[in-house]
């Protein structure tokens, strides 16, 4: 299979009330680690949600700066094509628009989804997100994407490190082969937080 098709996928698989009820009531089951990160899956509904789990340099308001900043997406989200702010309510609660092209035949993908962010203390930041629908969000570029929760947990160990828990569960829609979305899924957790972990690099110098 083209490399290129199968760097999309990653991207096909990116909270709150049933969704953050959802997320706390899965078991996960521990896939492999690379690069520093820990991958989980757990089974719901016939769907499959994958986690990841990893250390970093840097703080966590700094990290929710650089995951709600549009403007960096283009260096840690691949073959990301375009993407904005929609709205915002205030300052820990905006509304997303990002579009993810593809090779062809696969047709390309966009999400509309918001985000909010939870200090539950100093050293602790919680964002967590999900598909809406938005009055400002232009027409699908493709085919677009349900999330049904995507979540950070970041947590300061000490003055330099960072551990972040991503979780997700999603509908990329349209038709693709159940293999190469598992593929894609246990995957996506790993060029993630890596592509996170340089942006926060960046961020410090």
């Amino acid at each position: 299979m083209n490399f290129k098709i199968k760097r999309f996928y990653l991207l096909l698989l990116f909270p709150l009330s049933s969704s953050i009820m959802l997320a706390n009531s899965l078991v996960w089951e521990m896939v492999k680690q690379e690069m520093g990160v820990a991958v989980y899956k757990a089974k719901t509904d016939g769907r499959v949600a994958f986690r990841g789990v990893g250390k970093m340099r840097g703080s966590p308001d700094a990290l929710a700066w650089i995951i709600e900043n549009p403007s960096g997406w283009n260096r840690w989200i691949e073959n990301f094509q375009s993407g904005k702010l929609l709205e915002e309510i205030n300052p820990n609660h905006k509304v997303f628009y990002q579009a993810i092209s593809s090779p062809f035949p696969v047709s390309d993908r966009d999400v509309v989804y918001e985000s909010k962010i939870f200090r539950d203390s100093p050293d602790k930041v919680r964002i967590e997100m999900k598909s809406i629908k938005h009055p400002k969000a232009p027409p699908s570029i493709g085919v677009r994407i349900n999330i049904i929760f995507t979540r950070y947990h970041i947590v300061k160990l000490n003055d330099n490190i960072i551990q972040v828990n991503f979780e997700t569960l999603s509908e990329p829609g349209g038709v693709i082969p159940e293999f190469l979305r598992n593929w894609a899924s246990e995957n996506y957790p790993i060029t993630l937080l890596n592509g996170l972990r340089a942006e926060l690099i960046k961020l410090e110098k």
